[in-house]
């Protein structure tokens, strides 16, 4: 099809024309920021007079923006005026008039949509640098290590201009240093390290120990990849746990059915059950009569665990194996998702799966989800590719509003339809014949995967037809900013996992402009449109020529996992592609379907964590009161009339008797969190008894946020009541807290909790077995 063929194509136009249309139309959860565009023409104006200023008189201006108030278009023309010209000349980048929209929009309190390539790092310099001149904290949120330290360099001699100061807290930096990177004027981190570093506050035993003070503006790069697709992310801070008892293992036996085909796996590769024969191979494994009675319950949910291992966590598609470690892959990014654990059991099991030495066991101390920590700032902007296609999600959960940008120049990328073919087979074999086409011709060609398996399949193929393709997925995520930088030149073919979050554009060499820029080929779609934006995304980066297209095909997961097809389509041509227009609206509306469901689980986890939230508010509340007023603490252990206050409220003894208090608070807390997750678990089964899972949870979690102060009081009491005189520590009192912590991150499990498998299970049933079936007479 021929580039007048493309545009002409209805299909084609409206994939152009649609993310357009909501650029320009008020629809929920957008804003028109064209409002702003007086003020933009203002700050030009300004930024022109501003030449004429030697670099002394612009740096007294700067000094001048200190009384910044951002809801004064006049102090924010003055303020975008100077930054721009301090830009030019510290950073020899001069803002675009697209860039000082966007900037001029999130000092506002909007989100913008940027398209990639559009220069979203100098956005962020200019926000920062104008919430912290109006006497903000700011914390810009990157979305990796690397990011955070690099646009802190490099944003620094801006923030020096203004008279701020900026650091980066990333990996490797101890307590120290940590306290004072956070003591800045700007932070740049990653949304984990400051949940991380929040978690490690609520250890700490004095006031003077804090590492991040109170959350106020936040700056969010990739907003809805932070927001979205992490949300649900528990960050876990755990200490040393107890062995567990030493029992026989499941795993072996587990292995050993696998020939013997004693399990079996639904249609969808989500849910895995042993069969009659497989029960009755454990109970003769294991010696046991009856596997299903109470005293054998942890041996069952243990081979179920090992089960499901076994025969669902595919390696290279769920996580990889390197340096002796089961490592994590992150689905919403491609790339290794460091300090990455998988619950109940779930890992060891992987790891005894995979033959390599089991993680010791961690006891959980505290959690909170990412978009806790979120939710945690005093305000919120942000900023993204696909934030448009997020905006619906972004008012509902945070009431943010999101506007579009236009890019700076206009956009030729050339979107292509997908070309939908029988098998995934034949879908390769196409792309693969439309790569070796497009790297003769001179063309860089980018090719999105949906795992690290499939990055490598894919580049053996291409390799088969002589086309040496260099692969960045999970394993060699290290090099990606090489990789990347590459992408775009003369020839060159990149076979990659997701590129959400990257921070690298691909940048065209001349030559490969004259061949026609960059193709990217996505090989089936993601559950989500929004990541096939930007992978999309990645041609077409300032007016470069490009073209994207994805090749589908009716095995891809996203299809087989959603959706049940009861017909065949009419047309079909000799290499397998599908001409039946209605199996495209079929492969939507699946993709939809899985949209749907991502979005019913981010909103049942939220309700269920909501009192948790709440409840950890109350206890930090506590907590902070003990540290900086022990006394009055302490004094409201004792009843009335007891001479214990007098004994453990001097300055002597006052310092030991906060930690035990601050110790059998915590230990609650734990336990109390531990309680809720148990619970969690089994609730769904209340559903059953005709009750709301929901509401008895809730019920539940009250009843024992009840009970904490008090038992905490109470072990505080007892503690100290039998306490020696001479005893100076925890230790003493025959108290230990961990010798060491660590933080981690809890993936969800791919194919969803216990619960989230009962409920689906409850709607197939009542539906019909299996997923949506779709047939046409």
């Amino acid at each position: 099809m021929g580039r007048l063929e493309q545009l002409r194509d209805p299909s084609s136009w409206w994939r152009r024309s649609a993310r357009l249309v909501r650029r320009f139309r008020q629809e929920p959860g957008t804003a028109n920021l064209r409002r702003f565009d007086p003020l933009v023409g203002a700050v030009v104006r300004e930024r022109a007079a501003l030449r004429e200023l030697d670099d002394r008189a612009l740096s007294e201006r700067a000094g001048l923006t200190a009384e910044l108030k951002p809801a004064d278009d006049g102090d924010l023309v003055r303020f975008l005026a100077v930054a721009s010209e301090v830009a030019r000349r510290r950073l020899r980048l001069e803002p675009f008039e697209v860039q000082l929209l966007a900037a001029a929009s999130m000092l506002r309190g909007h989100v913008v949509d940027m398209e990639t390539g559009e220069g979203k790092t100098l956005v962020g310099f200019l926000v920062a640098a104008g919430l912290a001149v109006s006497g903000r904290r700011v914390h810009v949120l990157s979305a990796n290590d690397y990011l955070a330290g690099r646009d802190a360099r490099a944003g620094a001699p801006l923030f020096a201009a203004f008279g701020l100061s900026c650091a980066a807290v990333v990996d490797g930096l101890d307590d120290a240093d940590r306290r004072a990177a956070y003591g800045r004027d700007v932070v740049y981190a990653t949304v984990h390290q400051v949940g991380f570093d929040l978690l490690r506050d609520r250890q700490r035993i004095e006031d003077g120990q804090r590492l991040v003070p109170a959350l106020d503006a936040a700056v969010i790069d990739e907003i809805d990849a932070v927001l979205l697709d992490d949300a649900l992310v528990p960050l876990v801070i755990a200490g040393e746990g107890e062995p567990p008892p030493e029992e026989a293992s499941p795993a072996g036996v587990v292995t050993a059915m696998v020939a013997g085909a004693e399990y079996e796996v639904d249609g969808e590769r989500r849910n895995v059950s042993f069969t009659e024969a497989g029960i009755a191979a454990l109970e003769a494994h294991f010696g046991v009569a009856d596997l299903y009675a109470e005293e054998h319950v942890g041996l069952l949910t243990a081979a179920h665990v090992a089960l499901h291992a076994h025969a669902l966590m595919e390696r290279d598609v769920h996580y990889i194996v390197a340096g002796g470690r089961v490592r994590l892959i992150n689905d919403a990014r491609g790339r290794v998702a460091d300090r990455q654990r998988w619950p109940a059991g779930l890992h060891a099991a992987i790891e005894r799966k995979e033959g390599i030495e089991v993680t010791a066991p961690a006891e959980v101390l505290d959690q909170m989800l990412v978009e806790t920590v979120a939710r945690g700032y005093r305000s919120i902007t942000g900023m993204s590719g696909t934030a448009l296609d997020a905006s619906v999600r972004l008012a509902e959960d945070l009431d943010l509003r999101t506007g579009a940008v236009p890019t700076n120049r206009p956009g030729v990328r050339v979107d292509e339809p997908d070309r939908l073919y029988l098998t995934a087979g034949e879908r390769d074999a196409a792309a693969a014949e439309r790569v070796r086409a497009a790297h003769a011709a001179g063309r860089p060609v980018l090719i999105g995967t949906a795992s690290v398996a499939d990055s490598e399949r894919f580049a053996a193929l291409l390799a088969d037809r002589g086309v040496d393709a260099v692969v960045l997925n999970a394993k060699n995520d290290a090099a990606e900013a090489e990789i990347i930088a590459r992408a775009g030149e003369h020839a060159a073919v990149t076979v990659s996992t997701q590129m959400a979050g990257r921070g690298v554009d691909i940048r065209l060499a001349p030559r490969a402009v004259t061949a026609g820029g960059l193709l990217v080929l996505g090989l089936g779609r993601y559950d989500s449109a929004r990541l096939d934006h930007q992978l999309r995304g990645r041609a077409g980066r300032q007016g470069d020529p490009g073209s994207s297209a994805f090749y589908t095909s009716l095995d891809d997961d996203v299809v087989t996992e959603h959706l049940v097809i009861n017909m065949d389509p009419r047309t079909v041509d000799a290499d397998g592609r599908v001409r039946d227009k209605r199996f495209r609206q079929i492969y939507e509306h699946a993709q939809r379907i899985a949209e749907g469901k991502l979005l019913q689980l981010h909103r049942t986890t939220r309700r269920y964590h909501t009192a948790t939230d709440h409840h950890r508010r109350l206890l930090l509340d506590t907590r902070d009161r003990l540290l900086t007023d022990p006394a009055d603490y302490l004094t409201r252990v004792w009843p009335a009339g007891s001479d214990q206050p007098q004994r453990w409220t001097s300055p002597s003894r006052r310092r030991l008797a906060t930690e035990v208090a601050l110790y059998h608070l915590d230990r609650a807390w734990t336990r109390h969190l531990n309680l809720l997750a148990e619970v969690r678990e089994g609730i769904h089964l209340r559903v059953l008894g005709r009750q709301d899972p929901l509401d008895e949870f809730n019920l539940i979690a009250a009843d024992d946020l009840r009970t904490l102060a008090h038992t905490a009081a109470a072990a505080t009491r007892q503690t100290l009541d039998t306490a020696s005189d001479n005893a100076t520590t925890l230790a003493d009192l025959g108290l230990h807290r961990p010798s060491s912590t660590w933080t981690y991150m809890v993936s969800d499990n791919p194919f969803g909790s216990e619960a989230d498998r009962f409920f689906e299970f409850i709607g197939q049933a009542v539906r019909g077995s299996g997923p949506p079936a779709i047939s046409y007479t």
